[in-house]
């Protein structure tokens, strides 16, 4: 009985294995993941883009350390605006932020239909073990 169980089990990991490789392939050829690595692969070379994404950077980064210290006054929500619109009219950087989102919601979409076929948390699952945050 001992043998049959570890048959069944190893049939179900080589399902399992099956599965999860369908699924890493489905993820590589959705439209949402193509786009994202075209858009990425742009940002990488434009330098125009990554002065854009530096320059809107160093004022989030400017407004968390305000913030730690409790000093956000109300022009500063102002400011973010302002620096997020600039950075989004560079055409490579606005691209590559929008292909981000849509492949984060992408990946939301599937851990949710995943999850409720699965009746568990598959990101939750899913994520590596260790680390510092998890």
């Amino acid at each position: 009985m001992r043998n049959g169980q570890v048959e069944v089990n190893q049939v179900n990991v080589d399902r399992l294995n099956t599965a999860a490789q369908a699924l890493g392939k489905a993820i590589l050829n959705s439209k949402a993941y193509k786009n994202f690595v075209k858009a990425r692969d742009q940002f990488r070379i434009d330098e125009s883009a990554k002065e854009a994404a530096r320059e809107y950077n160093t004022v989030i980064s400017d407004y968390q350390m305000r913030a730690r210290w409790g000093g956000i006054k109300p022009e500063d929500e102002n400011q973010i605006e302002d620096a997020r619109k600039k950075a989004m009219e560079n055409k490579v950087l606005g691209d590559y932020y929008t292909t981000q989102e849509e492949l984060i919601s992408f990946y939301q979409e599937l851990n949710t239909y995943l999850s409720e076929k699965l009746k568990f948390n598959f990101a939750g699952l899913a994520k590596p073990a260790g680390g510092c945050c998890g």
